[in-house]
């Protein structure tokens, strides 16, 4: 090859990694923001990237390349304020209100999971029985208005509407807790600090915890009878113009039977094997609900 030859070449593709980089940067970019959320997002670890709902953002990155995809890993604050704030910002994991449907578009169920509950060390179950039903559910409100029990609650996080509307009536038996890794720390105050009685969480994160042995197998769930029996896993996106394309896009992604049995295998990987059959069962007498 001549140098002029070279010359021409170097030329080319110089020109062809111009031309790509320039399409790169023209699709739309989706800033996903990802929180330390075990089981339901991994980030760390040996088990980093094998949550239940990772499984999803997998799904969805992998199967719109029309969009380039950043993570971002961030706090739950921090998130809320990049949905309300920023177009382009989408959370894989996002518990439905009304209050952040104002701000957020969601995306169809991409998952069911087993409701939020009550976790407590065992030594303090004497204390707790009072307030169970005959199901040996716990009844929250009861608790919050007949008892001096204290639950760690943590900023910026919801706990499911029917759980929400009963903390928001009872804001001084609460105790505020802002971290970034949501429930071990919490946990952790449980068994030293003795600052708070009780926190809330999903089943999943109590059992990766303990099997993971970031906290020692000192814990008991309750669950709380005000809940219902599941509750839908979705994606969020920035109420915008652009969230909404996101949004349209992800959801024909999970409407596909693969995707769906990949995201539930994942999702029973960080349940108690002795919850699977009542998972499936449960999730089994659900109607697929579409989130406005």
């Amino acid at each position: 090859m001549t140098m002029r030859q070279r010359i021409c070449l170097s030329l080319l593709l110089g020109l062809l990694c111009s031309a790509l980089a320039a399409h790169a940067e023209d699709k739309p970019v989706v800033v996903w923001y990802v929180l330390d959320f075990a089981p339901i997002n991994i980030i760390q670890g040996p088990n980093k990237g094998q949550g239940n709902r990772d499984a999803a953002l997998r799904e969805v990155i992998a199967n719109t390349p029309e969009f380039n995809h950043r993570i971002t890993y961030s706090n739950g604050p921090r998130a809320l304020d990049a949905l309300r704030n920023t177009p382009n910002a989408c959370q894989p994991a996002l518990m439905y209100t009304e209050e952040r449907a104002r701000f957020a578009y969601y995306s169809i169920s991409a998952d069911w999971a087993l409701p939020n509950g009550v976790i407590i060390t065992r030594t303090q179950a004497a204390s707790f029985a009072p307030f169970l039903n005959a199901a040996g559910e716990l009844e929250l409100e009861r608790l919050l208005t007949q008892s001096s029990l204290r639950l760690g609650i943590h900023s910026g996080r919801s706990y499911g509407e029917e759980i929400d509307t009963i903390l928001a009536r009872y804001p001084a038996r609460l105790s505020p807790i802002v971290s970034a890794n949501l429930l071990s720390s919490t946990l952790q105050k449980l068994v030293t600090q003795k600052q708070i009685d009780a926190t809330i969480g999903f089943p999943t994160e109590l059992y990766y915890l303990i099997h993971t042995g970031v906290v020692p197998d000192a814990f008991t769930f309750l669950p709380i009878a005000e809940t219902p029996s599941m509750i839908l896993g979705e994606i969020g996106c920035s109420k915008t113009e652009q969230g909404r394309q996101f949004i349209d896009a992800f959801n024909r992604v999970l409407a596909r039977p693969a995707v769906n049995a990949a995201i539930e295998q994942a999702a029973l990987t960080w349940l108690p094997p002795e919850l699977h059959a009542y998972y499936q069962q449960r999730k089994a007498q659900q109607i697929p609900i579409k989130i406005p």
